[in-house]
C-alpha cells in the first residue's frame, strides 16, 4: 500500500465521522423525543376525557379526541360541591405547599451551611444521624407524629390541639428536613472556599458569608429544592386525610378522592378536577427549569 493509498483512506475516515456523528445525535434525538411523546399520553388522555361528554367517555376508544369542546366539564367540576368551591381545596393545597417549601428552604439552607462550612465538634456524627432518618418508612412515625401533635397546644381549634388544622402539614417544615439537608450541602461543597475566606478577610462574619456569598451562589440548588418539597406537599394525600377534618380545610388531593367518592362515573368532571390541580406544578416548574437542572446536575459533584 502506497503512501498516497493511505493518505486517502485517513481523509476518507476524517470525512465519515462528521456523519456518523450526526447521525448518532439524530438516533439520539429522536429516542428522546418517542420518549416524550409516550409519557405524554396519559397527559393528553386527560386532557381529551376532560373536553368530552360522559357519553363519548363509554362509547368512544380512549385516545380518541373529543367531537366538541365541553368547557362546562370544567365548571362542573369547580362547583360540584355543596358548601364549597375547588377553589377553597385549590387555595388550601397553595398555602400549606407554600409554608413547608419557604420553611424547608429557610431551615435546611442554615444546616446545609453550618455542616459544609462550619467546624463544629461530632459534625460527621450528627450529619450521619441526619442521613440515617431517610431510610425510617414514614409509616413508622404516623402513630408518633399524630401523637404529638395530638399534644401541642393549639387554642384556635375546636379540639384546643393541632389535630384538626393545618398545621402538622406544614410545621413540621421550619425544623429542618435530612433531604434538603443533604442536598444542598452537597451544592454548597462544590462553592470554592476561597469565596468565603476572602468575605472573612474583608470582615464578614459566617452569617454575613452565609447571606451573601452561599445564598446567592446557591439559587439553583434552592429552585430543585423548592420544586421538589412543593411537588411533595401538593400531592400529599395520607396527612391531610390523617389531620383534616372538615370539607373547607380539604386540599386539592383530599378533594378529588372525596369527588371521586361522592360522583362516581363523573370521569370528565374528574378528569378536569385533574388537571387543573397539576397546573401549579406546570407553572413552577416552567419558570424554574434552568435552576432544576443546574441544581440537580451540581448538587452530585462533591461528596
Amino acid at each position: 500500500m502506497t503512501a498516497r493509498d493511505a493518505a486517502g483512506r485517513d481523509a476518507a475516515r476524517r470525512r465519515a465521522r462528521p456523519a456518523r456523528g450526526l447521525a448518532r445525535k439524530a438516533g439520539i434525538y429522536v429516542a428522546l423525543a418517542l420518549g416524550g411523546l409516550v409519557m405524554m399520553i396519559p397527559f393528553l388522555w386527560m386532557l381529551a376525557t376532560s373536553l368530552k361528554t360522559r357519553a363519548e367517555v363509554f362509547s368512544s376508544p380512549p385516545f380518541v379526541f373529543p367531537t366538541g369542546l365541553h368547557w362546562e366539564n370544567y365548571t362542573k367540576m369547580w362547583f360540584a360541591m355543596p358548601d364549597v368551591t375547588f377553589g377553597t381545596f385549590f387555595q388550601n393545597s397553595i398555602v400549606i405547599a407554600s409554608l413547608a417549601t419557604i420553611g424547608q428552604i429557610v431551615t435546611c439552607s442554615m444546616a446545609a451551611y453550618a455542616f459544609a462550612v462550619l467546624n463544629f465538634r461530632f459534625k460527621r456524627v450528627l450529619f450521619a444521624l441526619i442521613l440515617a432518618t431517610l431510610i425510617i418508612p414514614f409509616q413508622v412515625v404516623l402513630v408518633p407524629n399524630f401523637i404529638l401533635y395530638r399534644y401541642l397546644p393549639w387554642p384556635f381549634s375546636e379540639s384546643g390541639n393541632f389535630i384538626g388544622t393545618n398545621l402538622p402539614l406544614w410545621v413540621w417544615a421550619f425544623f429542618g428536613g435530612a433531604f434538603g439537608t443533604f442536598l444542598l450541602r452537597q451544592f454548597f461543597l462544590t462553592i470554592p472556599r476561597e469565596l468565603a475566606d476572602a468575605a472573612r478577610v474583608d470582615g464578614a462574619n459566617p452569617w454575613q458569608v452565609f447571606l451573601r456569598v452561599y445564598i446567592p451562589l446557591a439559587r439553583p440548588a434552592l429552585a430543585t429544592l423548592a420544586i421538589f418539597q412543593f411537588m411533595w406537599s401538593w400531592n400529599d394525600l395520607l396527612d391531610p386525610l390523617i389531620y383534616l377534618r372538615d370539607l373547607p380545610s380539604y386540599t386539592t388531593t383530599v378533594g378529588l378522592a372525596f369527588f371521586q367518592g361522592q360522583f362516581v362515573g363523573k370521569w370528565p368532571e374528574m378528569m378536569a378536577g385533574a388537571l387543573v390541580s397539576l397546573l401549579p406544578m406546570i407553572i413552577l416548574f416552567v419558570i424554574a427549569q434552568k435552576y432544576f437542572v443546574r441544581g440537580i446536575t451540581l448538587s452530585g459533584l462533591k461528596g
